[in-house]
């Protein structure tokens, strides 16, 4: 699977990330196009990110609560946000601006692909448009490094560490000088 799609077609590029959701569970990662200033220090005003998802049945896509924007969600498929802030470069990038959440029903079925199309207007700026893959894993607790399994596991391991370390450790036994 890419790593994200990319369009830089004036002073603002901005790459497109894919994203993997487990069935019943959230992605790790919001999901958020990622911009840049192609000529130098720029401040875009009148943003607005607009993501439509299609073509997967049992995943939605959510505003992010600290995700800096205004958002509303005309449908479970479609989210607009706008910055009433603006956005400032100063030759760093912007991750996942103005950002989503993927969540996945339990429902979903593992290894369904959809795509949100993301959609990054300013003033002054010609839209850019971009696709980020959406990819339906199997359920989160059947995954070994994420869900409650692994706390479980993971305690197991830092005891079974624990405990080798300190049946290998040689006893020091401190005698007083005389």
């Amino acid at each position: 699977m890419p790593d994200q799609s990319h369009a830089s077609d004036g002073p603002v590029g901005a790459g497109f990330p894919d994203v993997q959701v487990p069935v019943g569970g959230a992605a790790i990662d919001p999901l958020g196009p990622s911009l840049w200033s192609t000529t130098g220090p720029a401040t875009l005003r009148g943003v607005t990110v607009t993501y439509d998802l299609k073509g997967v049945s049992g995943v939605r896509i959510t505003p992010v609560a600290q995700g800096g924007g205004d958002c509303a969600t005309p449908s479970p498929a479609r989210v607009v946000c706008t910055d009433p802030r603006g956005l400032s470069f100063e030759g760093e990038t912007v991750e996942a601006y103005l950002p989503v959440e993927v969540s996945a029903s339990r429902s979903a079925r593992p290894g369904d692909t959809g795509e949100v199309t993301i959609t990054v207007t300013a003033d002054g700026l010609t839209p850019i448009t971009g696709v980020s893959e959406v990819r339906v894993l199997g359920r989160r607790d059947d995954l070994p490094v994420t869900g409650p399994a692994a706390g479980w596991s993971g305690a197991l391991l830092l005891a079974a560490g624990v405990m080798c370390l300190l049946g290998t450790r040689r006893r020091r036994r401190i005698v007083p000088a005389t």
